[in-house]
């Protein structure tokens, strides 16, 4: 049968001794989870006085008698010699084959050691020992963990769930309500000590716990009665220096100094020992944690008094947190003072930091700096770029504009103000005033050339600053040169965020293989898969669409967020998303899709060269959707004939029906403007196929020979898709076997697009007054006509666009680029 030894009966001056009240709740989480931590050789039950350390372990005696092979002993490792082991030891031979082993309040140096302990491990296979302790011990020694698997218990497994809690109030009689019972339970912190000191007050005077007032008021009695018992443990008054510990909650003696703490008796290392031996901390190998009802006594009271310096503490500590490396406690100590000008800054330099350390807190710390509504250019510009609720909202440029108003005119920050021309270039991009950012952005370019002695940090992002406004503006290869300026200088995060922009940049002039070896150089970096790497995430999604894998391409891009460089490379990952559609065979779902990019880039509006991309990628739908004349109506007013168009306008032109003039503007775009090699490319695979149409077997192997040396050249297949399924035929016969092969491979735009349906002029017309809200004798009433028409035109809509209900066919029709309204919500 299972052996209980001594539990009742412990040594004189036991801590473990006291009675257990039958006011004391049952912990069976806490429970469940040490039975489970019992698969290790030790058990760690780290946690300061007051968070049910003594009160848990003889639960968990009493819970492991049911237990009939096991043996168990319990004992107060303060006050047990070492060589009272021998007699437990034998006691263990005795009994059942298994031990467990339980000892609570562990001081290393005093009673029983952790030597002590281990010695008993080396000798006993089947033993198993749980330790409770206020400090961290010998056990967590990298070289014990070699040897014995060692469990610490988080601290959440210690705390009382509010399930527990309620249970503490009902045992002991307080009537509640369950919004009462919630509030206590957020304000008491799970401190096991709090629960039962609010709940025997409540008892002890007869009082019910029915209001969030009365539960917040109860708790703030626990917390007091619980402080002042753990301060007259100190060796020492607790003056207003020590009171400032509460201003961080995590604390050693180089964040104590830092801070500004005198202990007035000794040393910061002597008080923080002081406090750790009076259970006033949390115990960890390398920093203390403050129990949090005592901070939050402590900083309550202090705040009140000495809100001067508690303010100047917080400057100095949060200096000193982020030189010493610890930038997400830095942020989250400036959150929970509400200094979001502070927090701004943390996150602006630190971002990477934080997100790699938790990337939970990381979103948590973005959410608290946007609830915070606000408007100053720091703040709305690290959200902009950060945040991915920011960066899609359409009050985004509203808020840009207010920021862009509390900033330096360009020339004044140009003098010595690198910081706040780097934050106007990027709120002047951001709110649309490309303009007015390249001015600013030369100036910026100007400053950091003249001045060498900037911090790193600020001068790689000055670049990249410069080169993405280069980049909105069309100048790529400009912007390829600042960019690399910002990859020399930058931290490994934002390096990789500008190698993303130039590999984009790579694949938009056509150099495949040069983006290829900046994404491939990259896969193994671990900032590949952060935010900061989704430029590059989008340039290998591109690659693997110019590979001919349009399927993985769509898996990539989909997964795509809206954050950081990404949300400036917007555009072009709506283009190559719309391609990866049509070529994956879902030409009828590419429309919607850019319709959904086109919605998220309003809250930052894309300047001329970025629609023109959204723009051509349109018309390469509505081409592959045998809607040629659509697409070429696109390009009348602000986006007429130039570079970046001339390429989709002769492919518009060839779908049209225009094949002479596309023949004659493809010419004259592919061979004699020197564009890029993709720009070179598309206006010769045009030429290609105008001329077969033109004059078949006899067309001439020119314009062909050049298009085959540039994909082979570059390694750029892509603009071949473009051939119809039509012309694919006569356009291999004019290729090289080898080029023949790879043209072969690559699906068509047109793939998917063959069950476009084709309708009638009545059914056009018809389609075009149909809305969710018309009736059929209002369209008859318009059409004049007869509503039995409008009946038999509807339903021939209806067979054609395989739906049933006119909600269906406006989004079918919607998709399919037949009307060009809105679809129904």
């Amino acid at each position: 049968m299972t052996m209980l030894i001594d539990v009742d009966t412990l040594p004189a001056g036991a801590r473990g001794a006291r009675r257990t009240s039958r006011f004391w709740a049952p912990r069976p989480g806490a429970i469940a989870h040490l039975r489970d931590a019992l698969a290790s050789d030790v058990v760690l039950v780290r946690g300061p006085a007051g968070v049910g350390k003594t009160s848990l372990l003889r639960q968990f005696a009493t819970a492991l008698h049911d237990d009939l092979d096991l043996g168990v002993q319990l004992i107060d490792g303060s006050v047990t010699a070492p060589a009272d082991l021998d007699r437990v030891a034998r006691a263990f031979t005795e009994g059942p084959s298994r031990h467990v082993l339980l000892v609570d309040n562990h001081i290393e140096g005093v009673g029983v050691t952790s030597d002590d302990l281990l010695d008993m491990l080396r000798a006993d296979a089947e033993l198993r020992i749980v330790v409770a302790t206020r400090y961290a011990t010998g056990m967590e020694s990298p070289l014990v963990a070699l040897e014995f698997d060692v469990h610490v218990v988080a601290p959440n497994h210690l705390r009382m769930t509010r399930d527990e809690l309620a249970l503490v109030l009902e045992l002991n009689g307080v009537e509640t309500t369950e919004a009462a019972t919630d509030e206590l339970a957020e304000h008491t912190h799970g401190w096991p000590a709090l629960g039962q000191l609010a709940s025997a007050r409540l008892r002890l005077e007869g009082m019910p716990l029915r209001t969030r007032d009365e539960a917040i008021a109860v708790a703030d009695y626990a917390s007091e009665a619980l402080t002042t018992d753990m301060e007259e443990r100190l060796g020492i008054p607790v003056t207003d220096e020590v009171r400032l510990l509460a201003v961080a909650p995590f604390i050693n003696a180089a964040l104590a100094d830092a801070m500004g703490i005198d202990s007035r008796t000794g040393s910061t290392a002597e008080l923080l020992t002081q406090l750790q031996r009076a259970g006033f901390v949390w115990p960890s190998s390398t920093r203390l944690v403050l129990a949090e009802p005592i901070r939050e006594h402590w900083l309550r009271d202090i705040s009140a008094r000495e809100p001067e310096l508690v303010a100047s503490a917080r400057v100095r500590l949060l200096d000193h947190l982020v030189s010493a490396g610890e930038s997400l406690l830095a942020a989250q100590l400036a959150a929970d003072a509400d200094q979001w000008q502070t927090l701004a800054s943390v996150l602006r330099t630190s971002a990477p930091e934080i997100w790699a350390r938790d990337e939970h807190s990381f979103s948590h710390l973005l959410a608290r700096l946007r609830t915070s509504a606000q408007t100053a250019p720091l703040p709305v510009e690290v959200l902009l770029t950060l945040d991915p609720e920011t960066a899609q909202s359409p009050e985004t440029p509203g808020l840009v504009v207010g920021a862009l108003s509390r900033l330096p005119d360009a020339k004044t920050a140009a003098v010595g103000n690198l910081e706040a021309l780097t934050l106007r270039v990027s709120l002047l991009r951001a709110a649309g005033r490309f303009a007015l950012a390249t001015e600013s952005a030369s100036l910026l370019v100007d400053n950091l050339r003249r001045n060498r002695d900037h911090e790193p940090i600020a001068a790689a992002e000055g670049w990249y600053q410069a080169g993405m406004t280069a980049f909105a503006m069309g100048r790529l290869r400009d912007a390829a040169q600042l960019l690399r300026q910002a990859e020399s200088l930058a931290p490994p995060a934002r390096r990789i965020r500008a190698r993303g922009a130039i590999a984009v940049i790579a694949l938009l002039e056509g150099d495949v293989r040069g983006a290829a070896s900046i994404v491939e150089e990259d896969l193994d970096d671990s900032w590949l898969s952060s935010p900061w790497g989704e430029g590059l995430r989008i340039a290998q999604a591109w690659l693997r669409l110019e590979g001919g894998d349009a399927a993985s391409a769509r898996t990539l891009l989909d997964a795509i967020p809206s954050t950081h460089g990404a949300r400036e490379l917007w555009p072009y990952a709506a283009s190559i998303h719309a391609l990866a559609f049509l070529l994956s065979g879902a030409a009828s779902d590419a429309l919607g899709l850019l319709r959904t990019w086109a919605v998220r880039a309003r809250s930052t509006p894309p300047s001329h060269y970025q629609s023109t991309q959204l723009l051509t990628a349109r018309a390469k739908v509505l081409i592959a959707l045998r809607q040629a004349r659509k697409a070429l109506a696109l390009f009348e007013g602000p986006f007429a004939l130039s570079p970046a168009t001339a390429p989709a306008i002769a492919l518009s032109q060839l779908y049209a029906g225009r094949t002479h003039d596309a023949f004659v503007m493809s010419v004259k775009w592919g061979l004699h403007h020197e564009p890029a090699p993709r720009a070179a490319l598309e206006s010769l695979v045009v030429s290609v196929v105008a001329d077969v149409r033109l004059n078949g077997v006899t067309a001439h192997r020119t314009a062909a020979q050049r298009a085959e040396s540039l994909s082979l050249r570059h390694d750029l297949w892509s603009p071949w898709s473009a051939v119809a399924p039509e012309d694919r035929a006569l356009v291999l016969q004019m290729l090289s076997p080898a080029a023949r092969e790879r043209v072969t491979e690559l699906c068509s735009f047109f793939a998917s697009s063959v069950s476009v349906p084709h309708l009638t002029k009545r059914e056009q017309v018809v389609l075009a007054h149909l809305t969710p809200t018309s009736t059929i004798a209002d369209i008859a009433r318009v059409l004049v006509v007869s509503p039995n028409t409008v009946k038999t035109q509807l339903q021939s809509l209806y067979r054609k666009l395989e739906v049933s209900d006119r909600s269906s066919a406006i989004r079918a029709a919607h998709a399919w680029g037949l009307i060009e309204t809105e679809p129904e919500a």
